[in-house]
């Protein structure tokens, strides 16, 4: 059974934030913080990781969702009263032009913190399917090495911005791979479920996720022989209004300075596993990202459940 987020957790889209005031507070003048981010898996968990930790230290907190990075920029222009902080959470891309890994943020915002994890895409299938593509990939001529294995092939992304899809879709047209792509959207628990049962029964079927996703190694799946050198980049970043001093910006560093691709694969498997959980426990997902933070030595062990979802 689907477990609720949070109930502080208020889904809204780019217009739904209306405060009035103006921040420039210090931490122990703040006593609600507005975190506001994307339906991405990795942005909700790390804003929700974020929200324990604050909560921890007395402040209260509302993780707001928005439909993209852009709609978070665009809200955290909005005033807030002295006591309210806002920041934005977001997966944000890598300057694809940059010769060094550089974020570009719009000059409304303020870069607060990067997460150290590089977010890589990857090709994913069932061992079946991986294994037939490499076949076929050895028999292709060798100027259009992967055109045979691509063929009758569909890859599924999350939600990759048409600019990105089209940067990775130009890579792989080198190698004569030319699949079809298809969007699944944002995914929750369910979708991402039927994704990965997708990918483990029909032949052909690819999805493209972070390479540090814990279901690839849960699930068994086989990361495709592709070349993603050139494929686009991200860093989890957080955020504030430009020129403003981010009033809680050591504790959201805090947390995402422990975001390493390892630590991230950790933050992700609590994530999923918590929201599915069907335990007796109750085992929520505030359960799960205070688990996480105890475990980066950021929460006390008395405020942590006992049982992770791990074994559930």
């Amino acid at each position: 059974m689907l477990k609720s987020l949070r109930r502080r957790l208020a889904v809204s889209l780019a217009a739904a934030l209306i405060l009035t005031g103006c921040s420039s507070s210090t931490p122990e003048d703040i006593i609600t913080l507005t975190i506001m981010t994307t339906p991405a898996a990795l942005d909700q968990a790390t804003s929700l990781a974020v929200a324990e930790y604050v909560e921890d230290r007395g402040t209260a907190v509302e993780v707001q969702q928005h439909e993209h990075p852009l709609a978070v920029y665009e809200a955290l222009e909005t005033e807030t009263a002295p006591d309210h902080a806002v920041i934005g959470v977001v997966t944000a891309h890598q300057d694809q032009a940059a010769e060094e890994a550089t974020i570009s943020v719009p000059d409304s915002v303020d870069m607060v913190s990067q997460a150290p994890a590089e977010l890589g895409l990857v090709a994913v299938a069932s061992p079946i399917t991986a294994v037939k593509f490499s076949q076929a990939q050895t028999a292709d001529d060798e100027q259009h090495p992967l055109a045979e294995a691509c063929a009758d092939h569909t890859w599924f992304h999350t939600n990759t911005a048409e600019d990105q899809l089209a940067h990775i879709a130009t890579a792989l047209r080198t190698d004569g791979c030319e699949p079809a792509f298809e969007s699944t959207g944002p995914l929750d628990a369910d979708s991402y479920d039927e994704l990965i049962d997708r990918v483990n029964v029909e032949p052909g079927t690819v999805a493209m996720l972070y390479g540090l996703e814990p279901v690839i190694s849960d699930q068994g799946l086989t990361t495709l022989d592709v070349d993603t050198e050139q494929w686009p980049h991200s860093n989890v970043i957080a955020v504030s209004p430009a020129g403003e001093d981010a009033a809680m910006a050591d504790q959201v560093q805090a947390v995402l300075d422990v975001l390493d691709s390892a630590a991230a694969t950790e933050l992700l498997r609590e994530y999923h596993n918590a929201q599915t959980s069907v335990s007796d426990l109750e085992y929520e997902v505030d359960d799960g990202m205070r688990y996480w933070l105890h475990g980066h030595g950021l929460v006390d062990d008395d405020t942590v459940a006992e049982t992770s979802t791990n074994d559930q």
